[in-house]
């Protein structure tokens, strides 16, 4: 394990924390933060509008080490309010820790020794998943990209771009990383790292897929240096979901920029999977009725600026799942259908996996 030793000299590490009514996790979060081994670290705190008493709990925090700041705006979004962080950060580093989760006490050692160390512009390392009682486990130990080994350009750029529309290559999340602060800020003199259309879903990944290019090299470490809490929302309807059908045309027009032709077919794969998840969303969480989950497949279908392209992908690569032949032949019915049978496999699914937790919390207690 590369972990830096703390000296006075260390290099200054940023790490923002984008914050919205979280005075339920805030003192976890921040008191992960400020206990690391690596102490050469400000605390960028963006209340992002909250509406609760958490900006007068980081202020709190503020006022007992020095190396807290609190800023305020208007509600924005996540992103918005990581970049307002960004802007003000002195760091050679920085880092991004969501307000309700977690940092290991030697997460910014880790990662700022493998930087410094291996002189890369991004190291990303593992993350873990905490709720409640229940044991944390690894959530990133299948991704491809190397572990332990420094990615250079141009292999970089062509080899794993397409991480982006492939969940089993690299994640995507912003968290559970440090970047080399010039980078962005080169980045984001030549392009915006963020749109105001792409601010509640799939903002991370627009973000790195953007600074991606900019990237000189990537070290991956499995070293865990991130706690992600998790829980409690997954049976709620997610009416921000929507947002992610326009990344899909956004993500589409970066494909063609970058010429990146590999890119094309999981991206179509994850629109079609994201299409068909929605509209089981809208028909499990009872959003809307037979005509208006049609009426959706009509919307995308009709109007969706990326639909053109992905016909003529799947006439050029024909495809035997049924669900792409349902979307070709614009067979609404069907597709309804199909979105009715993926709500009876979840219903099924979910019910294996309560059982599953009971019988292992049975014997953990037993």
């Amino acid at each position: 394990m590369s972990e830096m030793n703390v000296q006075t000299n260390s290099p200054l590490v940023s790490i923002v924390v984008p914050m919205y009514n979280q005075r339920r996790h805030l003192d976890d979060c921040l008191k992960s933060i400020v206990g690391q081994t690596y102490k050469n670290i400000e605390v960028i705190v963006v209340n992002d509008g909250s509406t609760d008493d958490s900006p007068l709990m980081a202020k709190q925090w503020a006022g007992r080490d020095e190396r807290i700041k609190v800023i305020d705006k208007p509600n924005a979004g996540a992103i918005l309010a990581r970049l307002d962080g960004y802007r003000i950060a002195k760091g050679d580093y920085i880092a991004f820790v969501d307000s309700d989760d977690l940092l290991p006490k030697n997460a910014i050692a880790i990662l700022a020794g493998h930087i410094v160390e291996r002189n890369v512009d991004l190291v990303i390392g593992s993350m873990t998943r905490k709720l409640a009682f229940i044991k944390q486990s690894h959530i990133d130990k299948s991704y491809t990209f190397p572990i332990h080994q420094v990615v250079a350009q141009p292999e970089l750029f062509d080899k794993y771009y397409s991480g982006f529309f492939r969940k089993d290559i690299f994640p995507i999340s912003m968290c559970a990383r440090l970047y080399r602060k010039s980078v962005i800020d080169k980045a984001i003199q030549e392009t915006t790292l963020c749109d105001k259309d792409v601010t509640l879903m799939g903002e991370d990944q627009f973000f790195n897929m953007k600074l991606f290019p900019s990237l000189n090299s990537v070290y991956r470490t499995d070293e865990t240096v991130y706690i992600y809490r998790y829980g409690g929302g997954t049976n709620r309807f997610n009416p921000n979901f929507i947002q992610w059908f326009t990344m899909s045309d956004k993500r589409l027009n970066l494909l063609d920029q970058y010429n990146y032709s590999q890119g094309y077919g999981p991206l179509f794969d994850e629109y079609i999977l994201c299409l068909y998840f929605h509209a089981s969303r809208l028909i499990s969480c009872k959003v809307e009725d037979k005509q208006g989950v049609i009426n959706f497949f009509k919307q995308e279908v009709e109007n969706r600026e990326l639909m053109p392209r992905l016909e003529a992908y799947y006439a050029e690569n024909p495809t035997s799942d049924n669900e792409v032949k349902l979307l070709l032949m614009h067979d609404y019915e069907g597709m309804y259908q199909y979105a009715v049978d993926l709500v009876q496999q979840r219903k099924g699914s979910l019910k294996q996996r309560a059982r599953s937790m009971v019988i292992s919390l049975l014997k953990k207690f037993s």
